[in-house]
């Protein structure tokens, strides 16, 4: 499962980069904080395994970077949802709570709905 399992792993990650920046422009170093706090340290992402998918997303198009002047030397680099990515971070959005409701269903576990309801 090796091959498919790496393919899940970037594929999550890359729906979460997304969702991520959705609400606002942030550099590298932010989205590896939002992996942790959100998760509450559960998820945590690696600038290192960060980058790799930073740079495809830019590659594809779904994001742009563009760097911001910080104090007075210093530089950061931002990237900022595109139109298409949010039309991909929908797609791959739909796929994973596909996924995740058939691998519930075959668990024999009961999932919540839209209206919380068990």
């Amino acid at each position: 499962m090796g091959q498919n399992q790496d393919n899940f792993k970037r594929g999550t990650a890359e729906m979460l980069v997304l969702y991520l920046l959705q609400k606002e422009d942030l550099y590298g170093y932010q989205i590896t904080q939002a992996f942790a706090q959100k998760s509450h340290g559960t998820y945590t992402m690696l600038e290192g395994s960060l980058y790799p998918i930073l740079y495809r997303l830019t590659e594809l198009g779904y994001i742009t970077d563009y760097t911001k002047l910080v104090g007075k030397r210093r530089q950061r680099r931002y990237y900022h949802l595109e139109e298409s990515g949010r039309e991909y971070y929908k797609e791959i959005l739909n796929d994973y709570l596909l996924i995740t409701k058939s691998i519930n269903q075959i668990l024999d576990r009961e999932v919540e709905d839209d209206a919380g309801e068990q």
